[in-house]
């Protein structure tokens, strides 16, 4: 009786593949790696069952695996469980969703094997009468001092480099040379857990209480309510419980501050799992996971897939943040893994925002989730004073109104930093001829182009595209070119013009491109070398900058008019997210918003009832739309290069998904994009709407192998977004 292996592998097509197990090949098993032939190529996959085949005519049309890399399976039941979850919730290939969720050293077949340092310990059983100089007994106290190994670079640290002293006690027998394992360094100077305060420890103390079985809780804190705090008393009780800790943050440039503040109080070893690591760090931080040498792991969105063996709690800061939504490739969201992942392993979470989603509003309402309240700041400091500046009145200079002008003069007499908010990165955002109205506009993509000044170019921020900065209009000649609207660089440079003897500090994109980049920035801020900082939203998010009394919130209306239905939601949550920069010490803050719109009932509501009332306000209006979260939606999406090819071949998916005339999913489209052209392709998509979320899987899974096998589907690319965060 022959075995057959059925492997996902690294390719677009929806399937899995069978390949012969030689019988000589006994340790392939579920979770291992192997190498197969493929076309022409020979490429690693993954086991994800095997069978026993009766029938010999079956086996004669299959080719055989070549040969297993791994003696044990690399993937343990539990990841392999949420690997196989994602791929059907997200209807997405298995193959592929196994590239996504493991590293590539992982993937391309390299030995699972830990990076081991040069260690050395005393051999204490030894009795020796031998006589040792002054360097040797320095070497032997120091190592008698410690019960474990001490790697060669940390004796090097405290003693110098001896080499030469420690071989020569090596070949006298008093000392012992290992390969230890390289593990992470634990901080040995602990700063004492600080003293919640009350709503802090009803919040650890309620989450603790409901710790052995899987439930959500849901912690709503204003900015500076101390959630950290929480999350780290939570830890600690995880980690005396000789538990594992999984903690997801939204952005890579708040991973040093994070890290640090863990580090200043646990005694724990923690590791790093994001985008910016080079491989050869993200694959051996994933085996420490794996091998349980990681107390903690602190990542960004795809570190929701770290192997984990004796995980007792997952922690999602800023839960709302749209960065956990990955929009390309395998479009999942981090926060709905790690919900079905907490489950399958019947462990608590914890979601903590000052501004929840409303998704997860919507379940604490319904009780679903449990909502834990901090409604006052951990430090006693208050919250900042707020005021809504009218943009059209006077204006000192370019995006900055007087009375901002004056607030920012005030407070850098006294010798504080000011924080400027605007989310466009870039000089200005239009270029326009004035005598005949030609606007600067990307050749592949529906979008105009961004003057960056510093560059001296224009770039397309959708697809990449640049070219230099033009002088003459490229349809009539004039040289009279105008440009409209501003970005943090033109607010950069009008600043150093304002203040030519305060240092600004600009943070977007553009300056945060190297490694390191911005926890050098950040670094600046917090020792007081920059007094204005200047940015993006990458300046909103959980950042603690004690010496920031006063926020300014330019071109605030981006979100009152947009088509996008989650505009007004994400409007708020930034407003929040940014204003709660301010006043974070001992000093009070202000918070200037310039709006054009200040009698909007936006700016009312948000201002004089806060963020739960808006919730619940859009919450309302979602429910009579049927819309997420009250509704499920589901966009299919097609690009090709000619207008026709996309919306032909979704036309096509709609006519199959309406057969039966079934009419509990309702199928919208397909229509243009918002943004037709993008990148060079024509861009369409099929809306569908449901009650029933469990219906709309099933219709998808019944209708995929038609779908993949259409004609027109070989045309275009094609995806499917579960959940999608916008409709653009």
């Amino acid at each position: 009786m022959s075995r057959i292996a059925e492997i996902a592998l690294p390719c677009p097509l929806r399937q899995t593949f069978d390949y012969l197990i030689n019988p000589s090949s006994l340790e392939i098993k579920i979770g291992s790696r192997v190498k197969v032939p493929f076309g022409s190529r020979e490429i690693i996959g993954f086991v994800v069952s095997i069978t026993e085949e009766k029938d010999p005519a079956d086996l004669e049309r299959l080719k055989k695996v070549i040969y297993c890399l791994d003696p044990a399976p690399i993937i343990s039941k539990a990841l392999f469980e949420l690997i196989h979850w994602t791929s059907h919730y997200y209807h997405h290939p298995i193959g592929d969703c196994y590239q996504v969720a493991l590293p590539k050293k992982i993937r391309s077949g390299e030995p699972n094997t830990l990076k081991t340092v040069n260690a050395w310990s005393l051999v204490k059983q030894k009795k020796t009468a031998l006589r040792f100089g002054k360097k040797q007994q320095e070497i032997i106290h120091f190592l008698d001092q410690s019960d474990q190994a001490i790697s060669q670079k940390d004796l090097y640290e405290q003693l110098g480099s001896c080499r030469s002293t420690l071989l020569n006690l090596l070949e006298k027998g008093v000392i012992e040379q290992h390969e230890d394992i390289k593990k992470p360094a634990i901080e040995t100077n602990l700063i004492p857990l600080k003293i919640l305060n009350s709503e802090q420890s009803h919040t650890v103390k309620d989450i603790w209480n409901n710790k052995s079985s899987f439930n959500v809780s849901l912690i709503q804190g204003i900015t500076g309510s101390g959630k950290t705090e929480v999350y780290i008393q939570l830890t600690a009780e995880m980690l005396a419980e000789n538990r594992q800790v999984l903690i997801l943050i939204p952005e890579i440039g708040l991973t040093e501050q994070f890290v640090a503040r863990f580090k200043q109080h646990l005694s724990a070893k923690i590791v790093v799992i994001n985008s910016s690591m080079n491989e050869t760090d993200r694959h051996q931080a994933w085996l420490l996971a794996q091998s349980g040498h990681a107390d903690i792991v602190i990542g960004t969105r795809s570190a929701v897939f770290t192997p984990l063996d004796n995980l007792g709690l997952i922690i999602i800061d800023e839960e709302h943040d749209s960065s956990y939504k990955q929009q390309d490739s395998l479009r999942y969201h981090a926060r709905n893994v790690a919900l079905m992942r907490a489950k399958q392993a019947d462990i608590p979470i914890v979601l903590g925002s000052a501004t929840p989603s409303l998704e997860s509003f919507y379940r604490a309402q319904s009780q679903q989730y449990r909502l834990l309240t901090l409604t006052q700041r951990a430090t006693g400091a208050v919250l900042p004073e707020v005021m809504l500046v009218d943009s059209r009145g006077p204006k000192a200079v370019n995006g900055l109104s007087t009375v901002l002008y004056k607030a920012i003069e005030a407070e850098l007499a006294k010798d504080n930093q000011v924080l400027l908010f605007i989310n466009k990165r870039g000089y200005a955002p239009v270029l326009m001829c004035h005598d005949c109205q030609w606007q600067a506009s990307c050749p592949d993509c529906d979008a105009k182009m961004i003057i960056h000044q510093g560059r001296y170019q224009l770039r397309c921020h959708h697809c990449g595209f640049n070219q230099a900065l033009i002088k003459n209009c490229p349809e009539c000649e004039s040289a009279d070119l105008g440009h409209y609207g501003v970005g943090t660089e033109q607010i950069e440079q009008s600043l150093q013009t304002l203040f030519p003897a305060v240092p600004v500090l600009r943070i977007d994109r553009d300056t945060t491109q190297k490694v390191g980049a911005f926890a050098k920035l950040v670094s600046e801020i917090q020792q007081g070398g920059a007094k204005i900082l200047v940015g993006t939203q990458m300046l909103a998010k959980g950042h603690d900058f004690h010496d920031v009394t006063l926020v300014g919130v330019l071109d605030a209306d981006q979100g009152l008019f947009s088509a996008d239905f989650r505009a007004t939601e994400v409007l708020a949550q930034l407003i929040i997210q940014v204003t709660g920069r301010a006043g974070r010490g001992e000093k009070s803050g202000r918070v200037y918003i310039q709006s054009s719109q200040t009698e909007h009932p936006f700016w009312q509501q948000l201002l004089h009832h806060g963020y739960s009332e808006i919730a619940a306000a859009l919450l309302a209006e979602r429910k009579g739309s049927l819309m997420p979260p009250v509704g499920s939606l589901c966009v299919i999406r097609a690009r090709g290069k000619a207008q026709v090819l996309s919306l032909d071949f979704l036309t096509e998916v709609a006519g199959l998904l309406n057969q039966g005339h079934q009419n509990a999913v309702l199928v919208l489209g397909p229509v243009p994009a918002m943004m037709e052209k993008r990148a060079g392709y024509f861009r369409a998509q099929l809306l569908l709407t449901t009650q029933n979320r469990k219906i709309l899987h099933q219709l998808l899974d019944h209708h995929m192998p038609a779908i993949s096998s259409l004609k027109s589907s070989r045309k275009v690319k094609w995806s499917i977004d579960i959940d999608p965060i916008d409709l653009m």
